[in-house]
């Protein structure tokens, strides 16, 4: 073998060893290495002025108003911390929790022997939120790819929301949830240096919500060698079996909502075992939800 091919064979390994090395740290299909911790801490501002309509279309002003003519601003902060530990090389646990700070304004329109009375009203609150936890095991892996099911439970057991006054903000649905789903991630090398990543589930809801099909397209790429890129498609659609609520001033049932977010994001590694990323998040399509933007600054870990 000349010296030109040695080179071209070790760029060639080199390459795919990064590739195969990034879609661990980002892509879902892929499980930890046996004792390796990959964390993700995260702090993200959201903000809806507007809302998701049963039929899908975006309005201004609350849900339940039958005037239809009732602004809001809803706030949120978040920090989040998301982790990943190899129990075994087809085996991560997977574990994550949010606490928020969350700030509702909005128009309460009240009656008065003079006429319609209009008043903003502020209301906030903060606290732990939902708790995640599950298994990915994978089921198959070939010299560029994955397959994998993963099995999550969301529990509501950090807040007690039974006492608020229903004009409160939840800081969740209060209710524990069970998901599972499929995923599957592939290099693409040779078209470019990244990979995909595709996921299929359902998430079973314990209580008032209605169940949902959960789907996931994720694309990422290395842009240099420390800066990267990724893009994923995040959604939800329920099954239509959620309760309805027996006084509603809608049509629709406020307990069935879909939604689907995209991600845009570009992370630059300090080192080889330490990332900083930005993200923007987008609600493109949903019914019966806020339609909102995030934006998101985080730190990437691996141990």
């Amino acid at each position: 073998m000349t010296a030109t091919k040695k080179m071209w064979s070790l760029a060639t390994l080199s390459l795919i060893t990064l590739l195969l090395c990034a879609s661990q740290l980002w892509a879902g299909a892929w499980t930890q290495p046996q004792g390796k911790l990959y964390t993700r801490l995260a702090y993200s501002e959201y903000e809806a002025q507007r809302f998701f309509n049963e039929h899908g279309t975006s309005h201004d002003y609350s849900p339940g108003d039958a005037a239809k003519k009732r602004d809001f601003d809803y706030d949120e902060q978040t920090w989040s911390f998301y982790a990943e530990y190899g129990l075994l090389d087809n085996l991560t646990l997977i574990g994550s929790f949010d606490y928020k700070e969350l700030e509702w304004t909005f128009q309460s329109i009240t009656l008065q022997p003079s006429g319609m009375y209009i008043s903003d009203k502020n209301t906030k609150s903060s606290g732990l939120a939902d708790i995640n936890f599950g298994l990915r095991f994978r089921l198959l892996a070939t010299e560029s790819g994955a397959l994998s099911i993963q099995a999550l439970y969301k529990s509501a057991e950090a807040y007690d929301e039974k006492d608020l006054d229903p004009l409160e903000i939840q800081l969740g649905d209060a209710q524990d949830d069970f998901e599972l789903r499929l995923q599957f991630g592939q290099s693409l090398y040779p078209l470019f240096p990244g990979y995909c990543n595709i996921e299929a589930g359902y998430r079973w809801r314990s209580e008032y919500m209605a169940d949902e099909f959960v789907y996931l397209l994720e694309v990422g790429a290395d842009i240099t060698k420390s800066l990267y890129v990724r893009t994923k498609l995040d959604g939800t659609a329920n099954v239509g079996n959620g309760n309805d609520p027996a006084v509603t001033l809608v049509d629709a049932n406020p307990n069935e909502i879909d939604l689907g977010k995209l991600e845009l994001t570009v992370g630059y590694k300090i080192i080889s075992m330490l990332a900083v990323e930005a993200s923007y998040f987008n609600e493109l399509y949903g019914a019966n939800t806020t339609k909102g933007d995030t934006w998101s600054l985080a730190l990437a870990a691996t141990f």
